[in-house]
């Protein structure tokens, strides 16, 4: 293959999806960004509209090619958001709208499906909570019985996207793992997984290995890129998979941080390894071996975002990150006993309550914006702190940590989880395209140009690690033990059946 050819890839966020056009080395050449809303509603729900997510990926994709010669690209690929839902017809058009992975609303259907199968480990490998798939399916065949029985398929985000593409329903082991009704492999729906929850296995779409052909580009999609249709668009992977690849994190032990709306860890096992807390399945990794230990804590950039809003530093020009870290240093011998627990969407790794909500507690006169914002970035680190310790137990430590997403690009947070985590962290250069490239690399070893995945692991660049520093490490340890007291204060902040 010419090494001169070229990989669309898009990566569709919960923001917004931005395009990228990367060479056969897996180096982005060139990029382009949409944004779109959420659509945020005062009963906990949180959906997004899939028609506009696709019009994004085609004003983004025509912007990349207005100036390329579209002979040259031999592939495309999708990575997005994941644990979604959303139900499209057999032709691919949605029955309603996508339910976020913010959505709340499946909480009281998720407590009864734990109620009826106390045992959920057993039957699953997970235990289920109202931001898993299975309760989202549930809620939306009770609540929305016409959106549910209009659908043929019942896709998250990726998948309604590559389907959109190609006219093809059609999802990756990875993906499948994270619906909990897939085989511990991710290559076949499990029918026991899927009769103990009460999903119908038929509305589930076919498993294929992320380097598979999808199909081919649809004419009416190709023309409004400029690109020739029958392109081979490949099955994909969703970002947290994709950014373990983007990043560089190919070997076991490997760690990418993401610091985005939520914030994770993704872990790098050599096999799969049942959680000794039983709570939490890894994802299957594209490379169809390994597993993805996901250790997601449910706000990360999300309550810094807060923050910076409540402090006046968000305005119509945008936010004021530079004002934002000098305050955060001024304050960083001044906070006294402030301390702030981001669980403002409930948490999951290691607490997995939905009920739970923030708490920001040793408040005194003294303290200003720059207390309370270092306040939520101590307490975001915190979180991460306590997802790696549950996610080492299950007996991989971490070796290294990659850190992505645009979050990483912060010196004074990257510095403040260094020393809490007490582990180097290294802030990846371009750090918010790892899921895009992550998405490419799957069609470049599906179109034979890499052979494997393992030529990722030398291609990220950093030129910024920060070292945690011995005496704020020890301190923050003390406050850590502050911080995870604050669970048993928190629960029950959530009036569920209200």
């Amino acid at each position: 293959m010419s090494p001169d050819l070229l990989v669309l890839a898009f990566d569709v966020g919960t923001s917004g999806v931005k395009a990228v056009l990367c060479d056969t080395a897996g180096a982005v050449r060139s990029s382009a960004y949409r944004a779109y809303p959420l659509i945020t509603l005062r009963d906990g729900g949180v959906e997004q509209d899939c028609t506009v997510i696709f019009e994004a990926v085609a004003e983004s994709g025509a912007e990349l090619l207005a100036e390329q010669d579209p002979g040259l690209v031999a592939g495309i690929a999708v990575t997005a958001q994941m644990f979604n839902v959303v139900a499209v017809d057999a032709t691919g058009a949605p029955t309603g709208m996508m339910l976020s992975w913010l959505d709340q609303r499946a909480d009281v259907t998720a407590r009864k499906l734990a109620s009826n199968l106390p045992d959920q480990f057993d039957v699953f490998g997970a235990r289920l909570t109202a931001k898993d798939v299975v309760p989202r399916i549930l809620w939306l065949r009770d609540e929305r019985p016409d959106e549910y029985d209009r659908a043929r398929w019942l896709l998250d985000c990726k998948e309604a996207v590559v389907m959109w593409l190609t006219g093809r329903a059609v999802i990756d082991p990875s993906g499948a793992s994270a619906f909990r009704l897939a085989t511990d492999d991710g290559r076949a729906w499990d029918a026991a997984r899927c009769a103990a929850a009460g999903v119908d296995a038929r509305l589930l779409p076919p498993i294929e290995p992320a380097t598979d052909v999808a199909g081919g580009l649809r004419p009416e999609v190709a023309s409004r890129m400029g690109l020739p249709a029958g392109i081979d668009v490949f099955v994909g992977t969703g970002d947290v998979p994709a950014s373990q690849l983007g990043s560089g994190a190919v070997m076991p032990g490997d760690a990418h941080l993401s610091l985005g709306t939520a914030a994770y860890f993704g872990l790098l096992l050599d096999e799969h390894h049942p959680d000794p807390a039983r709570n939490l399945a890894p994802l299957v990794h594209p490379d169809g071996r390994s597993v993805v230990l996901w250790l997601e804590i449910a706000t990360g950039g999300a309550a810094l975002a807060w923050a910076m809003r409540v402090t006046g530093l968000v305005a119509d020009g945008g936010a004021d990150f530079a004002r934002m870290e000098e305050l955060v240093e001024a304050a960083d011998d001044d906070m006294g006993a402030l301390l702030f627990a981001p669980w403002f969407t409930g948490e999951r790794v290691p607490i997995f309550d939905d009920s739970l909500r923030g708490v920001v507690v040793g408040l005194d006169l003294h303290h200003g914006p720059g207390h309370l914002l270092r306040s939520v970035m101590l307490g975001v680190a915190y979180q991460l702190r306590w997802a790696l310790e549950y996610g080492e137990a299950f007996g991989e430590p971490a070796k290294r940590i990659l850190a992505v997403g645009g979050g990483a690009l912060g010196a004074g947070w990257c510095q403040i989880i260094a020393d809490v985590l007490g582990r180097e962290l290294i802030c990846l250069d371009q750090a918010q395209d790892a899921a895009a490239i992550g998405a490419a690399s799957c069609a470049l070893v599906g179109l034979g140009t890499q052979a494997s995945f393992m030529f990722l692991g030398d291609r990220p660049t950093s030129s910024l690690t920060y070292t945690p520093r011995r005496e704020a490490h020890l301190r923050y340890s003390r406050e850590f033990v502050r911080f995870q007291a604050l669970a048993s204060t928190s629960r029950g902040g959530v009036d569920h059946d209200r």
